[in-house]
């Protein structure tokens, strides 16, 4: 049915009067509500909804960004090693080297500095000298807030940034209190993984400016693209192990639960033939709880896990080390290709990525060739990235260069190529729901086929 104004605000107030029952702290509290009422704004941006196993169903729009990552020619004219453009990046809870989502969004931004003029500071990690400049900034550590955030902002800005990368969810209310600041009416803001949403205030609605442009994700591709091959592996007993339960996680875990099912489906398995244990740790970061759940889990019988949300995959692989490496599945980037990791870089089988880097780049390179301004398609909205502009994937050798990051050997990279290409032309659906309430209490929208253990 289409959606209506109506719907949405009926979703919108069961969803933030709903939310966070049974939360075991004030950030799983805060998150779930992050998860509910964002699962009524994107519903409002896809065109139709229904129902499946309980659960509404229905897909985010993909906005076509393209693929280019060239600056027209003269489009940097008016920049000089003396008088550079400069960009920054301000990280919300996490630190810059994440290993996933700040570090890929840092990555991207810095790729794009270096092709267009700038010279990398390798021990820095910044493009300190040339055209393009860069610098990120990190809120003190007991300063993971909203004025802490704005704070950070407010030294970018001051440093000269023209634009400013906002990379997560928790940077919704700071958006917020910037544009009503006139200090940053000249201050154009990219945003990943935000929403209209002012999370520090009941989630209420505002509207971005021109200045402003939000990429979100269709991770639950790239958790559909990890269950299905994972089932399609032969594995049955899955593990999902998430940071916090805000939009993106939710995605990502609750695509992981779809992909399983519809290959349990395509196998002809049996009811309850695949099982998985799901869990958010309420954090961006290992936890001691997170941790032994997923040792226990390894040591019970699940056969690989998936660690989703900052660093809280490292919980998954010290579980997976306590238990012979066991697999495990990365996220936002391509994990594999972390040499730090030590023996669990050779047990990580596959990455549910968003590809941050790929998307960065092309969002900043369109803003220079729009003149250091946003597009009318971009400005002041919210676009959704997916499969097709091949952001929501999985690793391969031949995308990454990393020969060893394919760890299936039953699911090839071919059947891996005709699963994009049916979620590219549209003929399997994955739900973009992102309301964990509703969610947890419907086994994910899974069939009989798949069991999901969900924990509190």
């Amino acid at each position: 049915m289409k959606k209506s104004s109506f719907v949405l605000l009926v979703l919108a107030a069961t969803a933030l009067v709903g939310c966070g029952g049974g939360a075991t702290s004030s950030a799983k509290t805060s998150s779930a509500a992050a998860s509910s009422a964002a699962a009524s704004s994107t519903a409002a941006s896809s065109s139709t909804m229904s129902q499946v196993n309980g659960v509404d169903f229905f897909q985010l729009e993909e906005t076509d960004i393209g693929t280019s990552d060239t600056v027209a020619s003269g489009k940097l004219s008016a920049f000089s090693s003396t008088n550079p453009l400069k960009i920054s990046m301000v990280t919300d809870s996490g630190t810059l080297n994440d290993h996933s989502f700040n570090e890929s969004a840092w990555n991207g931004i810095n790729a794009f500095a270096v092709k267009n003029g700038g010279t990398l500071n390798t021990t820095a990690n910044v493009c300190d000298t040339g055209i393009v400049q860069t610098k990120y900034y990190q809120p003190a550590a007991d300063a993971y807030t909203t004025p802490g955030r704005v704070a950070a902002i407010k030294s970018a800005v001051t440093w000269g940034a023209k634009v400013v990368v906002l990379p997560g969810y928790l940077f919704q209310s700071a958006i917020k209190v910037c544009l009503d600041d006139t200090f940053y009416k000249d201050t154009c803001f990219l945003a990943l993984d935000c929403t209209k949403f002012d999370s520090d205030n009941n989630y209420t609605a505002y509207d971005y400016t021109n200045k402003v442009t939000s990429v979100i994700y269709r991770e639950e591709q790239a958790g559909f693209e990890a269950g299905y091959g994972a089932v399609k592996e032969g594995y049955r007993k899955l593990g999902f192990c998430g940071g916090m339960a805000v939009p993106a996680v939710v995605r990502y875990g609750s695509g992981y639960c779809q992909g399983a099912d519809v290959a349990a489906k395509e196998l002809s398995l049996a009811d309850g033939a695949v099982g998985v244990q799901y869990y958010y740790a309420g954090a961006f970061a290992a936890t001691d709880t997170a941790t032994s759940y997923c040792t226990a889990w390894y040591k019970a019988g699940t056969e690989v896990i998936f660690g989703c949300g900052g660093a809280v995959y490292n919980s998954v692989i010290a579980g997976s080390q306590a238990n012979g490496n066991k697999p495990w599945i990365g996220v936002d980037v391509n994990q594999h290709a972390d040499t730090t990791l030590g023996a669990s870089q050779a047990s990580c089988i596959t990455s549910a990525m968003k590809n941050l880097k790929n998307s960065t780049v092309i969002m900043l390179t369109s803003w220079v060739n729009e003149g250091c301004a946003w597009s009318s398609t971009y400005a002041g909205n919210v676009i959704t990235v997916g499969a097709k502009s091949d952001n929501c994937v999985l690793p391969t050798p031949a995308t990454t260069g990393d020969d060893a990051c394919w760890g299936f050997k039953t699911f090839t990279t071919t059947d891996y190529t005709t699963l994009l290409g049916k979620l590219k032309a549209g003929t399997i659906a994955v739900n973009s729901n992102s309301d964990n309430d509703s969610l947890s209490k419907h086994n994910f929208g899974c069939s009989a086929k798949v069991k999901v253990n969900y924990i509190e």
